[in-house]
Order: structure tokens, then sequence, then C-alpha cells
């Protein structure tokens, strides 16, 4: 039987770190908390939670502080997680199917709360989290694994609400923009720097680095629909309505089994057709024809999809437009459609139409 290592890095997470390590204590054999400096209570919390906790001088370098955390591990396999994190749904059985069964690096879903526009929302991501002793990290920031073996999905969920209601943007930008020095090429970077000054609400500057990005693609890269999708995201808020209809001209073939996708055009073409109702009218066909694709194509198990694009989300974005031009009845069906799914703004504007 493989024995397992909890990593971490933290600093400063006194409101997070036990939440996290409680949910997690029972599942691994040992936790081994990095501490980057922090100046609260996060490493005596760490120790009443039973962590083994280590000082480290921070060095601007997630991965070199990661693989800081990985040498002190004594376990066969490693799981990494972050203080903002906390297991949910899993099982030390279920864990343990996967690494006595497996020689690869395991993937596990992260639902991560934010906020869209005074709305909670949530985000799937699959990220690799649980690897065997060996493997090492390595990237200034949004680390990554380096190993030959193959990325597989577990069972494993983590719910994270780092973002939620936090702008980290300030940390971030200085980071990306340094490793960028040393990778002026590389789109991951690129979109992730783009993703921070959008954060931030300079979509000028966030579509800079967005059009860069996407020029250096080659829709192989895993990221490659989620990357096109915030670019659309960020054509909308910056206005560049041409460069986003000839975006998603070019991509709508490659991605058409992505719900993310066509929701983000619906909404587009949608500000599309409001920038000249009297000449863009009949587009309103194509803004019904992609949130009713969402719904055929339903939610998406693929990486870096929003929960509710294939579902309640589509289902209220389509009733509202038929709401704007009169076909209740309609209008009322897909109210109905996201209430079943406890839609709370559904919900209310069903109340006013009954």
């Amino acid at each position: 039987m493989g024995t397992l290592s909890l990593t971490m890095i933290v600093k400063n997470e006194e409101k997070n770190i036990k939440r996290c390590l409680d949910s997690v204590k029972d599942l691994v054999d040992e936790m081994i908390v990095v501490d980057t400096g922090s100046t609260d209570q996060t490493k005596e919390i760490a120790l009443r939670c039973g962590a083994k906790v280590f000082d480290y001088a921070w060095t601007d370098s997630f991965a070199d502080a990661r693989n800081y955390a990985l040498r002190q591990a004594s376990s066969d396999w490693i799981l990494v997680l972050d203080a903002d994190e906390y297991m949910v749904n899993t099982s030390r059985m279920l864990i343990d199917n996967f690494i006595n069964s497996k020689k690869a690096i395991g993937r596990i879903m992260i639902v991560s709360k934010y906020v869209h526009e005074s709305e909670v929302r949530y985000l799937r991501q699959w990220a690799s989290r649980l690897f065997p002793r060996g493997v090492y990290y390595q990237g200034r920031i949004h680390e990554q694994i380096v190993s030959e073996l193959p990325h597989v999905r577990t069972g494993i969920e983590v719910h994270h609400d780092g973002y939620y209601q936090t702008d980290k943007t300030d940390r971030n930008l200085p980071l990306l923009l340094k490793e960028l020095e040393e990778r002026p090429y590389d789109p991951y970077l690129l979109h992730h720097i783009a993703i921070n000054y959008k954060n931030k609400k300079n979509y000028q500057a966030a579509d800079r680095y967005f059009s860069q990005a996407y020029r250096k693609l080659t829709r192989e890269e895993g990221f490659y629909p989620t990357l096109v999708v915030d670019y659309l995201y960020n054509t909308i808020a910056n206005g560049n309505l041409e460069d986003g209809m000839e975006i998603i001209m070019r991509e709508r073939e490659h991605l058409e089994k992505f719900p993310d996708f066509h929701f983000v055009a619906g909404l587009f073409f949608l500000e599309y057709v409001q920038e000249d109702i009297q000449g863009r009218l009949e587009m309103l066909d194509w803004v019904e024809q992609a949130f009713l694709t969402c719904l055929e194509l339903g939610e998406s198990e693929r990486s870096d999809s929003v929960v509710g694009v294939g579902s309640y989300l589509a289902a209220y974005n389509l009733a509202v437009v038929y709401d704007i031009f009169g076909m209740t009845d309609k209008a009322k069906h897909y109210y109905q459609e996201a209430a079943k799914l406890n839609y709370q703004p559904a919900m209310t504007r069903l109340k006013l139409l009954m």
C-alpha cells in the first residue's frame, strides 16, 4: 500500500488553513506545511492541526517553494493543496484505488467560487495535484509539473474560494511579467497576464496580451478553448466587436462541442445586435441558436467550464431574450427550466411574470 503526504506552501492563511487541513488529515499519512513568511497565526494553527511546519525564505518562485515542500515529504505519493482549498466527497479508499493501480499524475477537479457581475459563479477545472515521488515543478508562477507520466483524472474533488471577493493581481502580475522576460512567446504566460489585466478592468492592456497569446496558439494546447472564451469576454468589455466576430467565425467549427464558447458567443451576438438594432435585427436568431446549442450540449466535463453554461445560465439568458421581445410563453418555459435548478434570478422573474 502506498503512503501519501500532503504538501502545501502558505503565507498568512490563518483564516483558511484549519479548514483545509481538517478536510484532508484523515486521508493522508503526513501533512507538510511550508511557510514563506507569515506574520499571523498560520504556523501555530497548522501545528495544532498535526502538520509538520517548515520555514522557507521566499524567492519570487512558486516552483522553488513547491519543490522545497516536496523534499520534506517522506511518503511514496504527494498530494498538493493550497490553504484556500478543501477536500469534499473524497475517501482514502478512492485515493488508494488510484495510487495503488496507476503510475500516473492524478488530476483532481477543483471547483472555484468567484463573482461575475455581482453574481456568484463556479468554475470547474482539472489540475494535476497527485503524483509519485520524483516529480517536480517549474515556473515562477502558475507553476507546472515536470514529468513524462500520463495525466489521468481521479474522482477527487476540491473546492476553492481564494479568488472570491479577493484581488491577487498585484501579487501575480509582477511575477508573470518577470517570467515572460524568460519565455516571451509562451501563450500560457501571455494568457494569464491578459486575465490579470482583465480582472483589473484594464481591458485594453488585456487585449494586447490576449491578441499575442491567440496568435501563438496551435490549438493543441489544453487551455486553448479557455483562452478563446476569455478573449471573447474581453472583446465585449473592451468594445472590440469586429475583432470578436472574426474570432467567433474562425473558431466556431473547432469549438462546436464546447458550451462555454457558445455561451459567450450568445452574449457577444446580443451585444452586437444592440450596437445596431435596425441593421442587425435578423442576428437575434444567432443569439437564440447559441443558447439553444448550450442546452443541447449540456454541462461540460472539460477543464475550465463555468457551472451552468450548459443548463440554467443558458436557459435564463434565452428566457431574457424572449422576454424582451414579448415572447412570454417561451420566456416562461426557459425561466422555469432555470428555476428547476434553483437559479434565483429565474425564480424572481417568474414571480413577476405570473
